[in-house]
Formats: structure tokens, C-alpha cells, sequence
């Protein structure tokens, strides 16, 4: 089992007691990249960690793959299918999260 399968599991179970980092720059990072891919003119006045990806802010499922990319690319990892399919990707809070646990380990 790869840490980034260890680290989706974790999120998967609920489990946010490992976590006692700052969530800042993970929110950050988060905003930046739903920024970047909900065009400006569909975006909401604020973001916030409890809107839901597709209700609130208007994912599709073409917008989810590139947010994955634009994830992907800021945080120089793989995001596999299999990983994500483990997980529920909900809320913004859900990728803050996601996000979270795939920095804790290029952190150590």
C-alpha cells in the first residue's frame, strides 16, 4: 500500500485526529486551484469549506478532472482513480482534507 492509499484511507475512515497542522495552506491551495478552474462569471462571491463541489459551486464531472489535474500539478503527485474512488469528495472541505494528508507525508 502506497502512503498516498494509507493517507485516502485515512481520510476515507473519517479520521481527522492525525491532523495538527494548519489546514491555511491547504485551504489556500484548494481555492486557488477551484479558482482556476470554475469559470469567473459561475463562481460564487466567496468560497468556503462547506460548499458542496457540485450543488454549490457547479462541478461537473469535465470541471471535477481538471480541478484533480490542477491538484495534481500543484502538489507534484498522481491522484490514481483507484485511490479516489475510496473517498468521498463532497465538499470543499473533503479536498482541504484530501490535501492535508497528502502534504503531511512530503513534509516529514
Amino acid at each position: 500500500m502506497s502512503s498516498l492509499q494509507a493517507e485516502v484511507a485515512v481520510v476515507a475512515a473519517g479520521d481527522r485526529s492525525e491532523v495538527d497542522v494548519s489546514q491555511e495552506p491547504h485551504r489556500r491551495l484548494v481555492f486557488d486551484a477551484l479558482t482556476a478552474v470554475i469559470p469567473a462569471d459561475q463562481r460564487p462571491e466567496a468560497l468556503d469549506e462547506q460548499q458542496e463541489l457540485y450543488a454549490d459551486l457547479g462541478m461537473d464531472s469535465l470541471r471535477f478532472v481538471r480541478l484533480l489535474v490542477e491538484l495534481e500539478s500543484k502538489l507534484g503527485v498522481n491522484l490514481l482513480d483507484e485511490e479516489l474512488m475510496t473517498i468521498e469528495l463532497v465538499t470543499v472541505a473533503d479536498l482541504v482534507d484530501l490535501v492535508g494528508r497528502i502534504s503531511l507525508p512530503a513534509a516529514e
